[in-house]
């Protein structure tokens, strides 16, 4: 590799860190797309791809950038690039934003949790949750998929207790379980659930 197209890398690396989208389409322009599709990237001592690169920094209007100049969704780790963007502790949302932009699966069957809904679970904080779920909801979720131990994001929202959630989820479209297993959550959340539902049963009857 040529010492110029190694300065355009590193200038390309530092762009996309720092969100200059001037230099990052400067330096994007000049370089193969194969070398960029094929050249690693190093971030916090993470081997990564341009996306990822975006990612791991967190920098949404990079990532967007780099999506629109044809930048495969294809990762360099095992995880999704929504699960790693799911994972940055700043810009989650955003950067989950621009990948649904972009038509990005939502379904992982080869991955742990299958689909996106389960992973705001996993890798959300709960002040965050409900953001991150109302936003998959907006591209399209389906609020009723069912994880491979037949849960689904209402029943893992009243194991955790949380009424607000809870409460978005069902106006949301989330619909009630036939049965809740024996001990998953109190009464209390379970009988508050079932009248929100019954109140959007009748509101919606009312509108027919």
């Amino acid at each position: 590799m040529s010492f110029f197209t190694r300065r355009s890398l590193n200038k390309l690396q530092q762009a996309v860190i720092s969100g200059d989208l001037a230099l990052l389409k400067k330096q994007f322009n000049k370089l193969d797309q194969t070398l960029l599709t094929e050249h690693p990237f190093s971030y916090e001592n993470r081997i990564c791809n341009l996306p990822e690169l975006a990612i791991y920094s967190g920098q949404p209007k990079s990532l967007e950038h780099l999506l629109q100049a044809g930048c495969s969704l294809e990762t360099v780790h095992p995880e999704p690039l929504l699960y790693q963007a799911l994972q940055h502790p700043q810009q989650s949302l955003k950067l989950i934003t621009v990948l649904l932009q972009a038509a990005i699966p939502l379904d992982y069957p080869n991955s742990d949790p299958q689909h996106a809904l389960f992973a705001c679970f996993r890798f959300c904080p709960t002040s965050s949750l409900m953001l991150h779920l109302s936003r998959l909801n907006e591209y399209g979720a389906d609020l009723n998929q069912a994880d491979a131990e037949g849960q689904t994001a209402l029943l893992l929202a009243l194991q955790s207790e949380h009424k607000p959630l809870v409460q978005m989820l069902i106006n949301s479209g989330a619909e009630m379980p036939e049965t809740i297993p024996q001990g998953w959550c109190s009464e209390e959340i379970t009988g508050y659930a079932r009248r929100l539902a019954d109140d959007l049963k009748i509101r919606q009857m009312m509108l027919v």
